[in-house]
């Protein structure tokens, strides 16, 4: 037995030590992501450790640990609390360590790469709405009346997608009644209708129907869903969000759909809204540029000045394009389909290839119909490059225009206090302190960034231009690169249903033997 033992010992000695190759400066692929996850648990030994680990799982496609702190946020959020000047240093330490060959696979470095280059970017919007009315992400406006499940945004990385399922409400209007996405690995849906199995909620996690309870969700993979007012936020681990907006019309319920990505991100995005190219003239080709418009490119249903020379009967004609061959480019298959269905119904199920019947236009209307919608329109703050669409939807189904929804990002105004042990936080929504077991569990108030105990005075704030932002290789007390911090007071927080281990070099002995809840 001891023979067996000593051989793997010594076969896996011999696996870790091939992977470990050195760079031109002596450092070795594990030293740099050791070195990296010291500095984030110098910046902060309980978030940063959590921190350094969810990318790790991130990078590795594994569950994320559960949080040991209150703050219900994503790792993209969590790093962004980091001061500007430590997230710069960081920066800087992984492209010039992580630039050579030997470490292209070093896919933490990597991933925490982007992360931290997405804070420092500026996001872009996508929208579907109403009838539904898209706008692609450069901005690029045209109506989509069809009656399917189509792709509406995807990264070529496979961590980023969602779909569209639109229902015909009538012989001519159809709208977004469930939407289903891939949040780095999760797969999660919202039926507004056609639920897959009778249950109070519309969201869906990995086939199985979840309950919000007013707080935050956290996803296994490090998302979060959050309900504010009547918006369903969805955000990635990585930073991209997406907002879902309940309505309803005649009786039947849809979804306004909002998505936000990264301007300055180096995915490639195809979809419905487009590619996010800066280049709205190719937003209406079909997959792999296959298909082009018949008439021109940079056209838009609602406010272009062509389209506002065009005649009435080539503005049909371009719908029915849409509606018939980009259409047909983008709708998914039983082999890619994000949906759960009911008994007896696939994604064939909700298709209608003859939709709309007839292609109606704002043109359509008369002058007193596209005065009042458009009145209305207005006084709800529906912005200009809108405006089309809200006075079509006002005028035709009375739906209430929906503006840009612009919630408050989930980092606004908190203040990350200096905790002095981790406090378990799972999806019971429940503080667990792990000194006081036999007490049970505290709730923990919504929207509160203050855990119970008495927590030390507060050293790491939002404020960027706080004297404590100094650099992320300049903590309080000296690192010394590939010599290990002694972590020997931090829990270690493995994630779901994998196995436990620290990417610090050190070991980590956690302080009590908290067993995680689900994530």
């Amino acid at each position: 037995m001891k023979t067996i033992i000593l051989f793997f010992s010594l076969v896996l000695t011999l696996v870790l030590a091939a992977q470990e190759v050195p760079d031109n400066a002596g450092n070795t692929k594990a030293s740099v992501n050791d070195n990296i996850s010291i500095a984030l648990t110098d910046w902060d030994q309980i978030r940063g450790l959590w921190l350094s680990q969810s990318v790790m799982a991130m990078s590795n496609k594994q569950a994320v640990p559960d949080r040991t702190f209150a703050e219900e946020l994503t790792p993209y959020e969590m790093l962004s609390l980091i001061p500007k000047e430590r997230r710069e240093d960081l920066k800087n330490y992984i492209e010039t360590n992580n630039s050579s060959s030997q470490f292209d696979n070093n896919q933490y470095a990597t991933l925490l790469l982007t992360l931290i280059n997405n804070t420092f970017c500026s996001t872009t919007q996508g929208r579907s709405y109403g009838d539904p009315h898209l706008k692609s992400f450069d901005n690029a406006t045209y109506s989509f009346q069809t009656v399917g499940e189509f792709d509406l945004s995807k990264s070529n990385d496979g961590n980023f997608e969602i779909q569209a399922r639109q229902k015909a409400q009538s012989d001519n209007f159809s709208l977004n009644t469930a939407i289903a996405m891939n949040v780095f690995g999760d797969r999660l849906g919202f039926y507004a209708e056609d639920a897959p199995s009778r249950n109070v909620s519309p969201l869906f996690l990995n086939g199985e129907p979840i309950q919000l309870q007013g707080r935050t969700y956290f996803l296994p993979h490090g998302g979060t869903i959050r309900l504010t007012g009547r918006n369903y936020i969805i955000s990635w681990p990585s930073g991209e969000t997406l907002i879902l907006n309940n309505g309803g019309s005649g009786g039947m319920n849809f979804v306004n759909v909002t998505v936000s990505i990264f301007q300055c991100s180096s995915q490639i995005y195809s979809g419905l809204l487009g590619n996010a190219n800066n280049n709205m003239n190719d937003d209406f080709n079909g997959r792999n540029n296959n298909q082009t418009p018949p008439t021109y490119q940079a056209f838009s249903t609602f406010g272009n000045p062509m389209m506002q020379q065009a005649s009435i009967l080539a503005e049909k004609e371009y719908l029915a394009y849409l509606s018939q061959n980009f259409a047909e480019d983008w709708r998914v298959t039983d082999m890619t389909t994000l949906f759960d269905y009911a008994a007896g119904t696939n994604t064939a199920y909700y298709t209608d290839r003859s939709f709309p019947r007839v292609h109606l236009t704002v043109a359509d209307l008369n002058a007193d119909q596209q005065a009042n919608a458009r009145r209305r329109c207005e006084t709800m703050g529906v912005n200009a490059g809108e405006m089309g669409g809200c006075i079509f939807d006002q005028a035709y189904l009375n739906i209430n225009p929906n503006p840009i929804p612009t919630p408050a990002p989930a980092t606004d105004g908190v203040v990350l206090n200096k905790l002095e042990r981790p406090l378990l936080n799972t999806n019971t929504h429940q503080i667990l302190d792990p000194k006081n077991p036999n007490e049970g569990a505290q709730p923990l108030k919504p929207i509160d960034n203050k855990i119970e105990e008495k927590p030390g005075k507060s050293e790491f704030k939002t404020n960027e231009n706080n004297e404590q932002n100094n650099s992320i290789f300049k903590p309080s007390r000296p690192i010394e690169f590939n010599k290990p911090t002694n972590n020997n007071n931090i829990i270690n927080t493995a994630p779901h249903n994998t196995p436990s281990k620290s990417i610090i070099s050190s070991p980590v002995k956690p302080t009590v033997n908290a067993k995680p809840g689900k994530g």
